[in-house]
């Protein structure tokens, strides 16, 4: 069976608004988090010592910095993340804080349990494949990065 790219793209666009609608009430109603707060702490969480360049973090969430910093100046006054300048002179970091941590953890949790839910459905042996697809749809040389 065959599928118009513009249907594929229709149907991944639409399967994500689900998605994040999923997430965002389920986050929102036990964590107090919108989803893309849980995207920015969960990439910091990810990273070596939870902490990355701001123009780096903006990038990989694909969002201009000023709409970063718009976050940022949220997160540290909630105590969550903070601004700080780099170590090398390479520019503004972002680093996630304890409370951030803490918070994350029971966060991912609900997470992992709505996107298990979510990819039930899928044959186990195709999500490699699917994740690669995806994440090439997802190069460097996106209109906002």
């Amino acid at each position: 069976m065959s599928i118009a790219p513009l249907d594929l793209c229709l149907n991944i666009g639409r399967a994500h608004a689900s998605l994040n609608l999923k997430l965002q009430e389920e986050l929102g109603a036990f964590h107090g988090l919108d989803y893309e707060v849980f995207t920015l702490l969960h990439r910091l969480l990810s990273t070596e010592g939870g902490c990355m360049r701001a123009a780096d973090l903006a990038r990989s969430l694909g969002v201009p910095i000023s709409a970063l910093v718009r976050k940022m100046v949220l997160l540290e006054k909630s105590g969550l993340a903070e601004r700080t300048a780099g170590l090398k002179g390479d520019g503004l970091h972002a680093t996630i804080r304890p409370g951030g941590r803490k918070l994350m953890q029971a966060a991912v949790t609900t997470a992992e349990a709505i996107c298990a839910d979510a990819v039930k459905s899928l044959a186990p042996e195709s999500l490699s494949q699917i994740n690669v697809a995806l994440l090439a749809l997802c190069h460097d040389d996106a209109p906002f990065a």
